[in-house]
């Protein structure tokens, strides 16, 4: 392979890599791997470090890490470009490993050497992952920050579509999370509209569940059965459970109870199917609430007691808060102050 076409294959692999295109990112792998014999220091360097970007988007959480190892076996070689892709791949790896603080100290010497790229892509990229690094530490104004200068980067390249929907997405997710609903409706429905332009199921199902938890959140369940259904329709497993939760709840409020007792049954099975316990006692409470009212106070305080001993903080919160508003009506102030103080934690 001659050195400008190598140097085109790295570049259209990192490319495949960002828009997470993993079967164009696998043919590349396997074309470049035949040639590392013949790669100068250099080149070896920048391989290693996208094959563990690459090893990332394919779940191949440990080959990514032997990755990065064998790139630091030239760190006395590296170029401040490489030492920003190192910093990078690091926290991307802490990042799907779901230990954000230690991604975010990998993003943060990353971002002391972002002056060393130079494209939309790669500056748009380093915001929206740092975005929803901090949207996870629930820091939110910080995560909408990013988000913003990721949208910046990336609006105007329309090859960076995909890009720009996640980054339109998790801006809605932090406009919601502060409960400024109507800015949060404004970016989900930009990230909709981007996400028509792409093909990419699994996005698409995200920012419909999205704009449906928005209006569930808004008390406009009729409104978002329509989003929850589209989101159902894309058949995505990782967030089937919450869809067929908000889409049980919806219904029951819109009075389609046999609707309701479908997709909670499914759910309810599904959630036991995957030994999902804390999502098997949603549903559980969900159940009660609507249909088995004799047995919701016992459930749901045996339910807020398992998301303490998970602690749950989120759930214990929300599900505390109906529970005491519930003996609130009902005159039972003792109980009812008892779970107010559990909601306040």
């Amino acid at each position: 392979m001659e050195s400008l076409d190598m140097i085109g294959h790295l570049d259209n692999w990192s490319v495949s890599i960002q828009l997470d295109k993993k079967e164009a990112a696998r043919s590349i792998h396997e074309e470049l791997n035949k040639h590392t014999d013949h790669f100068d220091t250099q080149t070896l360097i920048s391989y290693f470090l996208l094959e563990s970007r690459y090893y990332t988007i394919t779940g191949e959480l440990q080959e990514s890490k032997r990755s990065l190892a064998r790139a630091r076996q030239y760190e006395d070689n590296f170029t401040e470009v490489h030492r920003y892709q190192h910093s990078f791949a690091e926290g991307i790896i802490y990042y799907y490993e779901e230990q954000f603080e230690e991604a975010l100290m990998s993003f943060e010497k990353a971002e002391q050497r972002i002056n060393s790229v130079v494209d939309p892509a790669g500056l748009g990229e380093f915001h929206l992952i740092k975005a929803m690094t901090y949207y996870f530490l629930d820091i939110l104004t910080l995560s909408a920050l990013h988000a913003a200068k990721a949208v910046e980067n990336l609006n105007s390249v329309e090859a960076l579509n995909f890009l720009l929907a996640r980054s339109e997405l998790v801006q809605g997710m932090n406009y919601m999370e502060l409960s400024d609903y109507e800015t949060a409706e404004k970016y989900l429905h930009r990230a909709l509209a981007t996400c028509k332009k792409i093909e990419n199921e699994s996005l698409l199902a995200s920012t419909n569940l999205n704009l449906g938890l928005l209006y569930v959140t808004r008390e406009l369940p009729a409104v978002a059965i329509r989003y929850l259904e589209e989101a159902l329709e894309k058949k995505q497993e990782r967030i089937e459970l919450k869809t067929l939760y908000l889409l049980a709840d919806s219904y029951w409020k819109t009075n389609q109870t046999a609707k309701a007792m479908k997709a909670y049954t499914a759910g309810f099975q599904k959630s036991i199917d995957s030994n999902n316990t804390k999502m098997k006692w949603e549903f559980a409470m969900l159940h009660k609430k609507y249909e088995d009212k004799v047995n919701f106070e016992s459930v749901w305080q045996e339910g807020i007691e398992y998301f303490q001993k998970i602690n749950d903080l989120f759930n214990i919160r929300h599900y505390s808060k109906e529970l005491a508003q519930y003996y609130t009506e009902n005159k039972q102030y003792e109980l009812a102050t008892r779970y107010y103080l559990l909601a306040i934690i």
